[in-house]
């Protein structure tokens, strides 16, 4: 089996992700791939480098919504779509239904 370094366990989602820079403004969007309590990796033709800091909202159907901030700390494919892993530094569950967590 491969060396998997992950702490937590990976959940597969398909839906969307927005994306925001530091200031707060939509810089995008993109398809989620999966999520964990530590991080989301997600596709997109934004162009996210290595190392920046970024703010997004997942909507996880059934599940709820997060805000979340972190670091984008990989980059995988060239051309006109990308896959990306980002490494939360902070979650907060956004309830507008009163749903409860995806991790409850």
């Amino acid at each position: 089996m491969a060396n998997d370094k992950r702490r937590a366990r990976r959940d597969r989602h398909d839906s969307v992700v927005e994306i925001f820079g530091a200031d707060g403004r939509l810089e995008g969007t993109g398809r989620l791939a999966d999520f964990s309590e530590s991080g989301v990796s997600f596709s997109s033709e934004e162009t996210f480098p290595k190392g920046e800091k970024v703010k997004a909202r997942l909507r996880l159907l059934h599940k709820g919504v997060l805000d979340v901030s972190g670091e984008v700390v990989w980059v995988r494919g060239e051309g006109k779509r990308r896959q990306y892993g980002v490494k939360f530094d902070t979650v907060q569950k956004v309830y507008p239904t009163g749903e409860k967590s995806a991790w409850e």
